[in-house]
């Protein structure tokens, strides 16, 4: 018996080579294939362009306080008397009217939340312009908004502030989370998550003579029914921390004064990755994938440090001198786009440079539109969606 078990293994291992034949050149061509187009892609991914065309162009408003941000592809253009969102195209898509003296603007999907700083009012639009507008008894200090349009605002009264939840659609608050002053600190910033669940607030004191900051976590789900107020974690951190985002629906990140701290909070925070910084953090900046932060130049250096971060990880991706001076500095999918008032450099993930060349306008904004070739350039007089080229 066992002899015929070992024919038996010997007659089908014999019938491998012949099968193994057949497949080899299929399966050598299909690595060729595959290869040709990782490296395809890759040359595309890794080409330099120094030369643009411009496509479509929108006049702007000549007011100076007019500011704009990224918006669907397209972008926002906001001031004191009211936001028009524009498409790819520069098509216009909506258009509100508002008197706010100090207006700031949060984006998240298709909804935007328009607040007047040190003022009342705020008001909630969504993607086909449709207004909801609330006013409030105490000062607005920020306010952030969800992808289904809730929105947390940071309200500073005299001995207590407030953190309201608010949806569209109606006047009654959702979550009302009071604070004292005098127990809690002064109250510096806050960031919803895109679902609208979590809540990451940041309020500062002085203790002993000291400044102390409590980075404090809140879940509205169901989770967060099981604590008192629904509050899940908090730190504290004996410097000031400014910052503090939502960089994906579960990660949120901290920018404190000496460093960097990535949590996930799928229910309760816990410390995903940190780093401490010995040069002063000039610049941080993030999207859905990537967070930056720019170190002012140390001691022996002529140029700032750009350190990159995957957010799902917190891992450090990207560490490297950066040679662009800038006034602004962003990502968006692979790229890091840096622009000053006359030139804008692009660099890929990598740290690779895909684009450089002085514009002949003044540079106030730069957003990505798509594929990563279109472009729109916010100027003083309009607004420019150009394609980026190579020249011959």
């Amino acid at each position: 018996m066992k002899q015929f078990d070992r024919r038996l293994r010997s007659a089908q291992e014999a019938k491998k080579p012949r099968k193994r034949g057949i497949l080899l050149p299929v399966l050598v061509a299909a690595g060729l294939i595959v290869i040709a187009v990782v490296v395809f892609f890759g040359r595309k991914r890794e080409k330099v362009y120094n030369d643009y065309e411009t496509l479509y162009s929108v006049e702007l408003s000549a007011d100076s306080s007019v500011r704009s941000c990224a918006y669907g592809g397209g972008f926002i253009s906001y001031g004191r008397d009211g936001a028009a969102a524009f498409d790819s195209k520069g098509e216009q898509r909506w258009n509100i009217a508002y008197v706010m003296k100090a207006p700031m603007i949060s984006v998240c999907a298709e909804y935007v939340v328009l607040a007047d700083k040190g003022g009342t009012q705020f008001c909630i639009v969504d993607g086909k312009g449709t207004v909801s507008r609330f006013e409030l008894t105490e000062k607005i200090a920020v306010a952030k908004v969800a992808s289904q349009g809730v929105v947390a605002v940071m309200a500073v009264g005299g001995e207590e502030d407030h953190i309201y939840l608010y949806e569209p659609g109606s006047t009654d608050v959702l979550v009302d989370i009071k604070t004292v002053t005098k127990n809690n600190g002064f109250p510096l910033t806050l960031s919803l998550s895109q679902d609208g669940r979590k809540l990451v607030t940041s309020y500062v004191s002085i203790e002993n003579g000291g400044c102390v900051s409590w980075i404090t976590f809140y879940n509205f789900g169901e989770v967060g029914q099981n604590y008192v107020d629904n509050m899940v974690g908090s730190y504290s951190f004996e410097e000031l921390v400014p910052e503090v985002d939502f960089v994906t629906n579960d990660t949120a990140m901290i920018c404190r004064e000496g460093g960097i701290v990535f949590y996930r909070v799928t229910e309760v925070p816990k410390v995903l990755a940190k780093e401490d910084f010995t040069e002063k953090i000039r610049s941080v900046f993030f999207s859905g994938d990537y967070t930056g932060v720019v170190l002012e130049k140390a001691a022996g250096s002529a140029e700032n440090k750009l350190v990159m971060y995957r957010n799902t990880k917190g891992k450090k991706v990207l560490g490297m001198e950066l040679g662009a001076s800038y006034e602004g500095i962003y990502t968006s999918g692979e790229d890091i786009v840096c622009y000053d008032s006359g030139q804008l450099t692009i660099y890929n993930i990598k740290g690779k440079k895909k684009f450089e060349a002085g514009i002949a306008k003044n540079v106030r904004a730069v957003f990505r539109v798509d594929d990563g070739t279109k472009y729109i350039l916010i100027g003083d007089e309009t607004a420019d969606i150009i394609r980026l080229q190579q020249s011959e």
